[in-house]
């Protein structure tokens, strides 16, 4: 496969060769379904494109991206799972207008059960527009969850820590604990914190009955990871 193109972004848009596959989030104590996340997918000349190629290639042009995830968030909220949560990724960088806010606006204010993950770019020039995104999403009272805390190389935001109502745990923390036990106790006080706060914790990455235990110990409110693999839908 040649290297994704500009061009090859807008033919993957007006053909229609992207999808989406919702993966679940589980409420811990009860182990039901809570909500969905909704998982971009692509696919050019018949090759599937993985998501971070496809994003990566289109922050090129961000008027083109904003108009590629016009479509793709009407595409994955026409076809959600009926009665549960639903939890989009949505970049900073697809809202730095008026015209970008008054759009997202109305599609997530007639939707409901919409939780907006906020992706960032580990870019410091992204700090602004992040603390930007975040004020918008206040003024119109939008939930939003602060997606991949705890990341390798990635930014802290506080004030996105301090006001998003969902914060999910990026896979680090199992990778870590896995091999080193005496970490949980950071994710233990990661997670009191945010119970005190009255916000909610998802852990990501559960992969097997292990880590399951794990995110059992430490009180994590929700996880999400492969272990469910049979919930998953497209």
């Amino acid at each position: 496969m040649h290297e994704l193109t500009l061009s090859d972004v807008s033919s993957i848009a007006a053909s229609g060769n992207y999808g989406v596959c919702y993966e679940p989030i589980i409420d811990v104590k009860t182990m039901e379904v809570f909500a969905y996340e909704a998982l971009s997918r692509f696919k050019c000349k018949y090759n599937n494109i993985t998501p971070d190629v496809f994003f990566k290639t289109i922050h090129k042009n961000i008027d083109l991206f904003f108009l590629v995830e016009n479509l793709l968030k009407q595409f994955q909220l026409k076809h959600r799972i009926k009665g549960k949560k639903l939890f989009l990724n949505l970049d900073p960088d697809t809202c730095i207008n008026e015209k970008h806010v008054e759009f997202w606006v109305h599609l997530f204010e007639k939707n409901q059960d919409v939780i907006i993950e906020i992706t960032e770019n580990s870019d410091e020039e992204n700090v602004e527009d992040i603390k930007e995104f975040i004020e918008w999403l206040d003024m119109y009272n939008l939930p939003y969850a602060y997606d991949d805390f705890g990341k390798p190389n990635s930014i802290y935001f506080a004030s996105l820590l301090n006001k998003c109502q969902y914060i999910k745990l990026d896979i680090y923390f199992l990778k870590t604990i896995r091999t080193q036990s005496s970490y949980k106790e950071i994710l233990k006080g990661i997670i009191l914190c945010a119970k005190l706060n009255k916000q909610y914790t998802i852990l990501e990455g559960v992969e097997t009955l292990e880590d399951l235990e794990i995110a059992r110990s430490v009180g994590v409110d929700y996880i999400q990871g492969y272990l469910f693999k049979d919930k998953f839908t497209t």
